[in-house]
C-alpha cells in the first residue's frame, strides 16, 4: 500500500481550515484568518475572567449576608441554591485541624463536605 506524498510545506488555517502552502511555521491562510482567530481567543479569556469575577462577587455577596445577619455558619446545600458556588475563592490554606481554610477576600470560613462555618471577617492590616 502505498501512501499519497505529503508535501512538508503544507498546512491548515487554524480559523477556516483552509489547506495552504509556506513556511512551515504558518498558521493562518491569510491576514483577516489570523485577525479573527486572535479577536476570538482574547474575547474568549475575557468572557472567562468576567464569569470568574462574577461568580467570586456572588460568593461574596452570599457570605456578606450572612454576616449582617450574625450567621457564622450554614449548610453547603442551602448555600448552593442560593448561588453558592465553592469553586471560586480567593484563598485557601490547608487547616492544621481536620478543616481546610478558605478566603473570599476579606471574609475567612470553614468547609467541610456538607457545611460552611466559622465565617468571620479578618481583621484589617493596622500601621499603614
Amino acid at each position: 500500500m502505498s501512501y499519497p506524498k505529503q508535501n512538508e510545506d503544507e498546512g491548515a488555517c487554524l480559523e477556516c481550515g483552509t489547506a495552504f502552502y509556506g513556511r512551515k511555521d504558518k498558521h493562518f491562510c491569510s491576514v483577516s484568518c489570523k485577525n479573527k482567530w486572535h479577536n476570538r481567543v482574547i474575547q474568549e479569556r475575557r468572557r472567562f475572567r468576567a464569569e470568574t469575577l462574577a461568580a467570586i462577587s456572588r460568593n461574596y455577596q452570599i457570605l456578606d449576608g450572612m454576616l449582617k445577619d450574625n450567621r457564622t455558619s450554614a449548610p453547603l446545600a442551602d448555600l448552593k441554591k442560593a448561588g453558592f458556588d465553592p469553586a471560586f475563592v480567593t484563598g485557601y490554606r490547608k487547616g492544621s485541624c481536620r478543616h481546610d481554610d478558605y478566603a473570599c477576600f476579606d471574609i475567612s470560613f470553614y468547609r467541610s463536605n456538607t457545611k460552611i462555618f466559622n465565617v468571620r471577617r479578618k481583621r484589617p492590616l493596622t500601621g499603614r
